[in-house]
C-alpha cells in the first residue's frame, strides 16, 4: 500500500501511544473512519450486517462494498484493542523482535493491522529491520486498510522503514500458488476470527487445514484466535468440536506455545469513542511447526 501521509513529530517508539495506550488506537479509527461513522444509515447498516451475521451470510456482508467501512467502524476498535493486548504477550512480543513478516489472513477489516502495529511500537526503533505486516481478505478491502494506514503513519509517524503494509485478494476456501508461497514465506502466519466462518463450507475449510499444515515452514509460528463461544462451535456429522481441535489434534505437526481455551479481554474504562465497544472472550493458540 502506499500514497502515506507524514506525521510531523519523531518516532518515539513504545511512548509514540501516549496514556492510556487504547486511547491512541482509537483515535486512529476515529481519524481512519470519521467518514463511515458520519453516514445517515450506519445504524440501519450495523443492524442489516449483524442479521446477516446471525444467519451466516458472510457474502452478503463482506462482498458488499458499501457494508466495509461501516463493519470497520464498528467491529475493528474491541479486536484491535484485544490484538495489542493479545501481542504484548512476552512469547508474541519475542517473535515481533525478530522483525518477521506476519501474514494475517482474512485480515481485510484492520484489526490485526492496527492491533499488532501499536504492539510494534514495544520494540521498533529507527535502528530496526522493518516488520511486513500482510493482510489478506477474499474481499478488496484495500481502500480502508490504506486510510488506516494513513491514519497510523500520522499519529505515530512509524515510516516505511519501521513497518511496511501488503494487502491481497484472495479466497482461502480456494487458494491460489500466490497465498500459498506467502505462508511459506512468512515468519507468523494468523487466522483471527476467520476459522469459523470458513467451515460455512467444511470440505473446503479441512482443505484450507492441510494447505496450512503443508505450507507452513519449520520453526514459523501459526496463530489461531476465534470467539470461545458457541460460534466456534463447528458440527461435524453429529458431533460438535471448537474450531482449535483441528489444529490440537495435530501433535505432529505443531508444538503448542500459547493454549487457552478462554479468555477475557476487558478494555479500559473511560476511553472516548463514538460508539460502545463491548469486551470480549475468545481462544487463542500459537502454535510453532515441528
Amino acid at each position: 500500500m502506499s500514497e502515506t501521509v507524514s506525521g510531523a513529530s519523531e518516532f518515539r517508539g513504545k511512548d509514540v501511544l501516549g496514556k492510556p495506550q487504547e486511547q491512541s488506537l482509537l483515535n486512529v479509527l476515529r481519524m481512519a473512519c470519521a467518514e463511515a461513522m458520519q453516514r445517515p444509515d450506519f445504524a440501519a447498516r450495523v443492524q442489516d450486517i449483524k442479521q446477516k451475521f446471525y444467519v451466516r451470510d458472510f457474502d452478503g456482508i463482506f462482498l458488499e462494498p458499501s457494508n466495509l467501512s461501516v463493519y470497520t467502524a464498528q467491529y475493528v476498535p474491541r479486536r484491535a484493542l484485544c490484538y495489542y493486548d493479545l501481542f504484548s504477550h512476552p512469547q508474541l512480543q519475542r517473535i515481533l523482535q525478530t522483525q518477521p513478516q506476519i501474514l494475517c489472513l482474512g485480515a481485510g477489516s484492520g484489526s490485526e493491522l492496527l492491533g499488532i502495529t501499536a504492539a510494534c511500537c514495544q520494540i521498533l526503533s529507527d535502528n530496526t529491520q522493518p516488520i511486513t505486516i500482510h493482510s489478506q481478505d477474499y474481499a478488496d478491502w484495500s481502500p480502508i486498510l490504506q486510510s488506516l494506514e494513513n491514519a497510523i503513519r500520522y499519529k505515530w509517524n512509524i515510516r516505511p522503514s519501521h513497518i511496511t503494509y501488503e494487502f491481497s485478494k484472495d479466497n482461502l476456501l480456494s487458494m491460489t500458488k500466490s497465498t500459498e508461497t506467502l505462508i511459506a514465506d512468512s515468519q507468523l502466519v494468523t487466522a483471527m476470527f476467520v476459522f469459523g466462518e470458513l467451515f460455512a463450507d467444511k470440505a473446503n475449510a479441512i482443505n484450507f487445514v492441510k494447505t496450512i499444515v503443508r505450507c507452513t515452514k519449520p520453526g514459523a509460528f501459526f496463530l489461531l484466535v476465534d470467539s470461545a463461544g458457541s460460534f466456534s462451535s463447528i458440527k461435524v456429522g453429529s458431533n460438535s468440536y471448537m474450531a482449535y481441535m483441528f489444529f490440537d489434534s495435530l501433535k505432529q505437526h505443531f508444538e503448542p506455545v500459547i493454549s487457552d481455551d478462554s479468555k477475557w479481554f476487558r478494555h479500559a474504562r473511560g476511553l472516548d469513542y463514538l460508539l460502545p465497544i463491548e469486551n470480549m472472550r475468545y481462544f487463542v493458540r500459537l502454535y510453532q511447526r515441528k
